[in-house]
């Protein structure tokens, strides 16, 4: 019959990640166990040890490089010439912030089919999903959330651009 002390002896041998001999009372830790001295600590490592260490990194790496997403609207006009920068300035000074403005100018004057449908809403996107002079604009964060922007132009024309939502994550990725 074993002993109280022997059984505490056992308990705590598994707790620390060791074995008892089944000679003698002392412990002997397991081959795969090594000793890895960080600032003077020893600290047991074992596979377990290693493969728990990996999943947290992997877990903290994704989260620090999650994509900012943003929520905007715009009003797209797909002439390129200085007269239509003018026009989409005075609609800006005209507009204010008010989302409901904007969204009547959207209707009738933007050329995308957004535009004409819901007020210009191009819903929630991921940071790269737009050309990178709309991207810059929006996801810079020193433009406020529920601002006129703009004119911004790119590609498809000149837009004046209205931010709802902006969800900015940390990313490793440094400008």
């Amino acid at each position: 019959m074993k002993s109280i002390a022997q059984v505490l002896m056992f308990l705590s041998a598994l707790v620390v990640n060791t074995a008892l001999a089944a000679d003698d009372d002392t412990i002997v830790r397991p081959y795969l166990t090594r000793d890895l001295y960080i600032f003077g600590l020893r600290t047991p490592i074992t596979p377990m040890t290693l493969i728990i260490l990996t999943i947290s990194g992997l877990i903290i790496f994704s989260t620090l490089t999650k994509p900012s997403t943003a929520t905007a609207s715009h009003i797209l006009l797909d002439d390129s010439s200085d007269a239509t920068k003018e026009k989409l300035e005075k609609m800006k000074k005209e507009i204010g912030n008010d989302k409901a403005k904007f969204a009547k100018y959207a209707a009738e004057h933007s050329v995308c089919p957004s535009g004409k449908s819901s007020g210009g809403s191009l819903g929630k996107f991921k940071m790269g999903t737009m050309v990178p002079p709309f991207d810059k604009v929006v996801f810079t964060p020193k433009n406020k959330v529920g601002e006129v922007l703009g004119p911004v132009q790119t590609q498809f024309g000149w837009h004046l651009i209205l931010l709802h939502e902006r969800d900015e994550q940390r990313s490793l990725i440094i400008e």
